[in-house]
């Protein structure tokens, strides 16, 4: 059997395919179930605020118990804690599915699912992470983080699709009872996975102290300080271009509807996926803080591309653009990320990965404003120029930053 090729070299290895699978599965169920509780909030409150604060309030768990998955990935068995997250989502997903059914939801019931099905998913992403780094060797660790990146962007353009066709032809009550089962099947594929045992730490600090060690970690340590700040850019100033400010681009600015709008979030999602393939192809790529500075400075530009866009199927290829650096940026910095830190606060580390997200909130409100204010192109270029302008003071202001090697995260260095 001839071996595989580099791009999907991390699937040569048993338990991370079933890993992979888990992470198809669990990211597919969470765009399935943004898109769905989406539609029944404004179903049911033909509100916009309420319909922002039922999503808005998944930040919460991101924020708040992040540092504590990251001590349950390095105290307790990760593949074992990484099947009991999926209870709380599969869980409510149930109840939500009964509610419905019986035309007995309350606004409260979806601000509660949303608290619930988030606090599990701030678990699952910690511990599917880290998890990486026991299936595959070191080596292989930012092929693996890159084909997870597949996953993430194949699931994004299709999950909404897909929720929209169950909505119409099963109800959203089916498709929570859905999304439930789907949950227990990744519990169950997380529990295919085998891993040697990891030898017991010494925790000479309590708990409540382990949980920060992560924060301190990355406050402290030259090349994890730089990375936590590159990857932060993203979610506060680029992301929110697409994730918040789209719908106004199609109404006002290209004079489409909803069919314009489907077309231009898919391309973005589209061009994740060529970026996760292209980022999977460049895993052992040694200059990392280059290849990092490039790609934040390419997405820029295809967002100021796209603001300045004369028609949409201009737009549509820069946003192809975008999606394609979006993806390998996150690949680069999730590792990169992971592989600086020891082994003994791996999981600490690695929980800050989850709190990203939770920062679209905050750009996509400061998006908000200020498209308002300037309009959406403005907005768009002036985020832009200023991203450029962090990884430009970055790149010159780090040393250690531009001297990052893979070969020498892949080392331990």
């Amino acid at each position: 059997m001839a071996a595989p090729s580099h791009a999907l070299a991390a699937f040569r290895h048993r338990d991370y395919r079933w890993l992979w699978c888990g992470t198809f599965f669990s990211t597919a169920a969470q765009w399935i179930q943004q898109a769905t509780l989406g539609w029944v909030v404004y179903e049911l409150t033909e509100s916009p605020a309420l319909l922002g604060a039922v999503l808005g309030v998944r930040a919460i768990p991101m924020l708040l118990l992040a540092p504590v998955s990251g001590l349950v990935a390095d105290r307790f068995d990760r593949r074992r804690a990484l099947a009991l997250s999926q209870i709380a989502p599969a869980g409510v997903s149930i109840i939500l599915a009964a509610l419905l059914a019986r035309n007995a939801v309350e606004i409260w019931h979806l601000f509660a699912f949303s608290l619930i099905g988030s606090s599990g998913t701030v678990f699952e992403r910690t511990l599917r992470n880290t998890l990486v780094f026991d299936v595959v060797p070191r080596a292989e660790a930012a092929n693996a983080v890159a084909l997870n990146t597949i996953a993430f962007s194949v699931t994004r353009t299709l999950g909404p699709a897909v929720a929209g066709i169950l909505i119409a032809t099963v109800g959203p009550a089916w498709n929570f009872a859905i999304q439930g089962a789907t949950y227990a099947g990744v519990a169950a594929s997380a529990m295919m996975v085998r891993v040697a045992p990891r030898r017991a730490a010494r925790h000479g600090a309590s708990a409540w102290r382990s949980m920060f060690v992560g924060l301190r970690f990355a406050a402290t340590h030259p090349v994890v300080r730089v990375i936590v700040i590159v990857g932060l850019v993203p979610p506060l100033l680029l992301i929110p271009s697409f994730s918040a400010l789209m719908p106004v681009f199609a109404a006002d600015v290209f004079r489409t509807g909803p069919e314009g709008l489907g077309l231009l979030l898919s391309a973005v999602g589209a061009g994740g996926i060529v970026g996760g393939g292209i980022a999977a192809a460049l895993s052992r790529h040694d200059r990392v803080g280059s290849m990092q500075s490039v790609s934040l400075l390419a997405f820029a530009a295809c967002l100021i591309g796209f603001a300045l866009s004369p028609s949409m199927a201009v737009a549509l290829v820069f946003l192809v653009g975008a999606g394609v650096f979006e993806m390998v940026l996150a690949s680069s910095t999730h590792t990169s990320l992971q592989m600086s830190a020891p082994e003994a606060m791996r999981g600490q580390v690695t929980s800050l990965l989850p709190m990203f997200p939770a920062f679209i909130s905050v750009g996509s409100f400061a998006a908000g404003v200020g498209a308002q204010l300037v309009g959406p192109s403005a907005l768009v270029i002036g985020f832009a120029v200023l991203a450029t302008l962090v990884i430009g003071l970055a790149w010159s202001q780090s040393k250690a930053f531009r001297d990052l090697r893979m070969s020498k995260l892949v080392a331990g260095g």
